[in-house]
């Protein structure tokens, strides 16, 4: 008679218990955190020179619908205030680019401003990546928007200053690291993509902002200082330390 081998229901326990333990391991190495080693390295960051935008906003949606003539006066005065405020408006790209700069710098990171940079007058964040006279990382910040703004249910007027920031390698054009950051208005708590205003940089009415234009301007300062901070901190933390 043929002996019984009793061992084999253990042995496939143990078979189970093995590929079982290997799936855990493999899902969990491929939900950790990457590590120091796995991000990219960059040592130099080349700054494209951030273009100013083409026109600042300001806006109230504390108006009441309906009152046509209330919200066409508020247009046409936000628009004199805007046109008040050109020279800060044209200043804030040179402001930023120097900001970037130094910023990250303070990381560790050896910046400058890229020139030379080829960019279409019309549309001067529309830009051949490839034509860019440099192999080192580039780093390109646009804004959305800037403006003062009220909301619906407030009377008080706060910056609003949205960009967006990409770093990229100028050889193959990898992103290394991208996003959205909402300053002041559309800010969402404080987290990497979103930057609380000054909590001094409010105006209780129309007539308050229009007769602070130099603290307005610092304002716009405090958000490009707070924006060139946040996005190289960022950068920091989805970079290597250079080798």
């Amino acid at each position: 008679m043929k002996a019984i081998d009793r061992s084999l229901p253990s042995r496939r326990i143990l078979l189970a218990l093995v590929l079982i333990t290997g799936t855990l391991v493999l899902a969990a190495c491929g939900s950790r955190p990457a590590t120091v080693a796995e991000l990219p390295t960059v040592a130099r960051v080349m700054v494209i020179p951030v273009a100013p935008i083409k026109k600042l906003h300001t806006e109230n949606k504390g108006i009441p619908l309906g009152v046509l003539w209330q919200s066409i006066a508020d247009r046409v005065k936000g628009s004199e205030f805007n046109e008040r405020m050109e020279a800060v408006r044209k200043d804030m790209g040179p402001k930023m680019t120097a900001a970037l700069v130094a910023q990250l710098n303070a990381q560790g990171y050896q910046a400058q401003a890229l020139e030379g940079v080829s960019r279409p007058a019309a549309s001067p964040d529309n830009i051949d990546y490839g034509l860019l006279p440099t192999s080192e990382p580039v780093l390109h910040v646009y804004f959305n928007e800037v403006g003062m703004y009220s909301a619906r249910f407030s009377t008080d007027y706060v910056p609003r200053v949205n960009l967006s920031a990409y770093l990229m390698t100028a050889k193959d054009g990898d992103t290394v690291y991208s996003e959205t950051i909402y300053y002041g208005a559309d800010a969402s708590g404080d987290s990497s993509g979103s930057v609380p205003a000054n909590a001094r940089d409010r105006w209780g009415s129309f007539g308050e902002l229009v007769a602070q234009p130099q603290e307005v301007a610092r304002s716009y300062d405090d958000a490009v200082t707070a924006l060139a901070t946040r996005i190289a901190k960022n950068i920091r933390a989805n970079t290597a330390p250079p080798r």
